[in-house]
């Protein structure tokens, strides 16, 4: 079934989106047989979803419970055009890509991400954060498209807000508690005591654990295997009343998540073959050349000979992997949020402070075969073993029959792991002063932000080298002979490389935005304008980029400033239909990739440029059939100038791997949305989601030519867009039959979700492997069927049987190319896991 089918069937179906209601509201559903209303704060004030000219998905709590989302990497699929991808080595990190526009892979302090995440209105800047545990949400706001007004820089792709729920004034216990499959446990508890001396708390705690998913053979604990997990995470909330009129909140979390991440499986593997220029466009640039891992590979010795069959590379899901470096990480967050807010009423100041903290460490294999022992190189042993009637037309012949009878050496390595500890906090200041009259809705507001981050990291490879090259191009006539009579041609040298820096950044912000209801809130137009201007300023300190420390600590600074812009205009066709119509500008901000190289005779680090889009939106937003049906459509056509794109390098130091950010010059996207929500019947409604984006390269200076001095060349044409999927989709039934039984009911969902194959890079020319590592095609089924409501005193309990991923479909995600070391894998998604859940509430 070809795409445009497919979006035509699920259009036709009315059950393309995902647009789900809060808890109460829902309730209300099924009591009225309509769609409840949804109110959102994406323009920093209470307004109904439908009203808002911008396009937005909200999932309620209902939702966020029953679909087990636990931190923001669950979101994925679950909105158009979003994915959310695993990290490599971290468990707390993700790759979200919104409207194609996607973080990257790179986790460095010096690179922003391209998408924002919120928590109750603080900003998490690292990309290794994003994956962070959330507790007592009340709903999850999903803005697509550039917010450079209200949220800011680094939001050019979306924003996705988690807003939790206040503290109870009322008694309120809630606990949980369960099993699944891999010997998976989790509990959770919720208690509110009640307002007491005018304070409403909430104390919150969660833990889960989970055993390997895998089975590496080099270690025997289930515990440790791959894709073990074991988090717990604290949350506390206070809320006391100012006067009549205000009130001031504190929330207080902390999580610890420690495990061993998702293995990497060897896919590929190079022979060695020099790869010729690239002709693009007519002219030739440079391309990785490769170093010939499967000669050597083929030659070696295995410590363990059950790894031997896994060094074989195939594109294969694998239940078995050889980790000889045991992989491991723990990512500890925590931090403090303090809010106050007054109604003045003529005006209402709100300000909000937040101080987070983030450590991780690892430890990661990054080749999935185990060790191996194998000849080595070193310069002083190049001609041991060779033939000695041809050394001794260079040595005397004692000297000659020595190295003859001279074994070459041998080495125990493996292809590549990696360890890292990055330390990072931030601050953050945003007071917002708004207002209302009959005619107008208006807010103004500050924002201040700070953060530091350090990244001490350690690479260790395995370079294969082909020795007969060495031979030829250094010994002359006797070249050829010395080649042919060479006892190991192929040898290996261990690379070790650090990386070591720290990273600050400031920004600070002013802007503004307003609404105007000509003839009054009832005239059915709203017109809305606002801008923001940010300046930020960065800095880079490195102690060592490589294998070899420089002898003058290498530093960079850079600064930037931008003003977006943000107009809207809303029109209600009728009461039930709106036409909206929306212009935005969005700024990423430029920075510092931490393994480019200094500025040519200086210590000076070279900074990338800033990220700009202009982006156009209709829409429409209608409720239909006495509120049965709620569908939302948006198109959008977005022009980035001096897009961020991650990129390998040609010319890394030999025997390591390195990317740098490089600007594309202009890059236009296209898409569709659409999201919908229907009530069937009194029993059954459905909703889903459909979006697809086209991704056009204009300009992309980045090909290095092959003439010595040339201008870099464009390289537009052969540019794939990374950790995007072109069409997403997601569309589930839902049911609920009341019991006799108190309130108790029986309630369901199936749930499909479809995301297409991603790439991870953006071009083979560095990514010799690009074509092959492209992700799959997902097609996932996810299954929820329990009791609500079963009396339980003066309560109420529950059970849940659930199951991700229902028919184990065995999906490669992400890719990892290592370039000149020869070699590339990835990370397949989980398979299926189950379980069932039981909760009580009083």
């Amino acid at each position: 079934m070809t795409r445009i089918a497919l979006f035509s069937l699920m259009l036709g179906a009315s059950s393309i989106a995902h647009v789900s209601a809060a808890l109460a509201q829902e309730a209300d559903n099924a009591a009225s047989g309509q769609l409840g209303e949804i109110v959102v704060t994406a323009q920093k004030r209470e307004q109904k979803l439908q009203d808002v000219p911008i396009a937005i998905s909200a999932i309620g709590a209902e939702k966020i419970e029953q679909l087990g989302v636990k931190d923001s990497r669950d979101l994925s699929g679950l909105a158009p055009n979003v994915t959310i991808v695993q990290g490599t080595t971290s468990n707390s990190a993700a790759v979200f890509s919104m409207r194609g526009i996607s973080n990257g892979g790179s986790e460095s302090f010096g690179v922003d991400s391209a998408n924002g995440l919120y928590v109750d209105g603080i900003y998490i800047a690292r990309a290794g954060a994003m994956g962070l545990d959330v507790m007592d949400v009340e709903r999850v706001e999903v803005l697509r498209g550039p917010q450079g007004t209200l949220f800011g820089r680094n939001t050019t792709g979306g924003a996705i807000a988690f807003i939790s729920r206040d503290p109870s004034s009322t008694f309120r216990l809630k606990g949980e508690a369960g099993y699944g499959n891999f010997n998976a446990w989790n509990g959770k508890i919720m208690l509110d005591p009640g307002e007491i001396a005018g304070i409403s708390t909430s104390l919150s705690y969660s833990h889960s654990q989970r055993d390997g998913v895998v089975d590496n053979l080099m270690q025997s604990k289930d515990s440790r295997d791959p894709g073990a997990r074991n988090s717990d995470s604290v949350r506390f909330a206070a809320k006391a009343k100012l006067g009549g009129t205000g009130s001031i909140r504190y929330i207080f979390d902390w999580s610890k998540v420690r495990g061993t991440p998702m293995p990497f499986i060897l896919t590929n593997v190079a022979d060695g073959t020099p790869r010729p220029p690239m002709s693009v466009n007519g002219q030739d640039i440079m391309v990785t050349q490769q170093a010939p891992v499967q000669q050597y590979l083929a030659g070696v010795t295995f410590a363990d000979a059950r790894c031997a069959a896994l060094a074989t590379p195939e594109r294969v899901y694998r239940k078995t992997v050889c980790n000889d470096i045991l992989s491991s990480a723990t990512d500890k967050s925590w931090g403090h949020n303090l809010q106050i807010q007054n109604d003045f009423g003529a005006f209402k100041v709100k300000s909000t402070t937040g101080l987070r903290y983030w450590h991780s460490d690892s430890v990661t294999d990054l080749d999935g075969i185990g060790a191996f022992t194998g000849p080595a190189f070193t310069s002083a042993s190049l001609l041991n073993g060779m033939p000695a009637t041809v050394l001794q037309n260079i040595y005397p012949a004692g000297t000659a029959a020595a190295l003859a009878a001279a074994n070459v050496p041998t080495t125990s390595q493996n292809l590549y792991d990696v360890s890292n500890s990055r330390r990072h906090k931030q601050f953050s200041q945003e007071v917002e002063i708004s207002g209302d009259t009959s005619t107008l809705d208006w807010v103004v507001g500050g924002f201040y932000f700070w953060e530091k981050g350090s990244e001490n990291g350690r690479q260790n490879s395995g370079f294969v080298l082909d020795t007969n090259n060495i031979l030829l191009a250094n010994f002359g006539g006797l070249g050829p002979q010395l080649a042919a009579g060479n006892p190991a041609r192929y040898r290996l040298v261990q690379t070790l490389a650090r990386l070591n820096y720290t990273a600050t950044a400031e920004s600070t912000a002013a802007y503004g935005q307003a609404t105007f209801y000509p003839g009054g809130r009832n005239s059915g137009i709203r017109l809305t304008a606002g801008g923001r201007y940010t300046w930020d300023s960065k800095t880079m300190f490195r102690l060592q980029n490589g294998a070899v420390a420089p002898a003058v600590p290498e530093t960079g600074t850079a600064k930037f400033h931008k003003f977006t812009w943000n107009l809207m205009a809303g029109y209600d066709i009728t009461r039930d239909i709106n036409f909206y119509a929306r212009a935005a500008t969005g700024y990423r901000s430029g920075g510092f990739n931490s393994q480019d190289a200094a500025i040519t005779g200086t210590n000076q680090l070279p900074y990338f440029k800033p990220e700009n889009v202009t982006s156009y939106e209709v829409g429409l937003k209608t409720e239909l059939f006495d509120r049965h049906l709620r569908l939302n459509i948006a198109g959008y056509h977005n022009i980035y100038k001096d897009l961020a794109v991650n990129v390998p390098v040609t010319n890394a130091p030999v025997g390591t791997f390195s990317t740098r950010i490089g600007n594309a010059g202009k890059v236009i996207y296209n898409g569709v949305e659409a999201e919908a929500q229907a009530i069937l019947t009194e029993n059954f409604s459905v909703d889903g989601s459909i979006g697809y984006v086209d991704i056009n390269y204009k300009e992309f200076l980045a090909g290095q030519s092959t003439t010595s001095g040339a201008a870099p060349v464009n390289i537009a044409s052969i540019v794939t867009p990374g950790y995007t999927s072109p069409l997403t989709a997601n569309a589930a039934i839902n049911a609920q039959f009341p019991l006799n039984w108190g309130s108790a009911k029986i309630v369901g969902r199936l749930g499909y979700t479809h995301e297409d194959g991603k790439y991870s890079f953006t071009t083979s020319s560095t990514s010799p492997f690009n074509e092959e590592l492209k992700g799959d095609n997902r097609d996932i089924l996810d299954l929820q069927v329990g009791i609500d409501g079963i009396p339980l005193g003066t309560g109420t309990g529950g059970v849940k049987l659930w199951a991700k991923n229902l028919t184990n479909a065995k999906d490669f995600v992400r890719g990892v190319d290592f370039g000149q070391l020869g070699f590339a894998g990835g990370y397949y998604a989980e398979p299926r896991t189950y379980g069932v859940t039981f909760n009580a509430q009083f």
